[in-house]
């Protein structure tokens, strides 16, 4: 990512934050609350410094959060046929920790952006298809 050092260290301040804050969380409803907080950061960050990458991740995490929201709430409807799994949450989080890590260090994020697309596809109803058949991993 192509910002100042001050962006960097505001956006890797806050991710640390969302992750305490995910990993003490006891219900989906509020991991999922404490989560959006990334891509939020992302999109006020872009609005000062403009960067394609910000705006890649924000895209990628801000899909990542619709996922899981629309799936949470078909669950909270009544339909429980796709359920949602502590290890799709633990997941998230472990993602959003490795994500705020790869920032501070001034990694590459692509491949970390591309375990949360595929996470976001675990919630889907083929992705949940794919995760009982052992074809794809959470």
């Amino acid at each position: 990512m192509n910002i100042s050092q001050e962006l960097q260290d505001m956006l890797v301040k806050e991710i640390q934050f969302v992750a305490e804050k995910i990993a003490q969380s006891s219900t989906e409803t509020e991991k999922l609350y404490f989560f959006s907080g990334v891509a939020a950061i992302l999109q006020r960050l872009f609005n000062i410094e403009c960067d394609d990458e910000l705006i890649y991740a924000h895209f990628i995490l801000r899909s990542t959060h619709e996922a899981f929201a629309l799936r949470l709430k078909a669950i909270q409807g009544g339909e429980t046929t796709i359920p949602l799994y502590k290890e799709q949450f633990d997941k998230l989080l472990s993602l959003t920790r490795e994500f705020g890590e790869q920032i501070e260090a001034g990694s590459d994020t692509h491949g970390t952006l591309k375990k949360f697309v595929v996470l976001s596809y675990s919630t889907s109803g083929n992705g949940h298809y794919l995760v009982q058949k052992g074809r794809l991993k959470i």
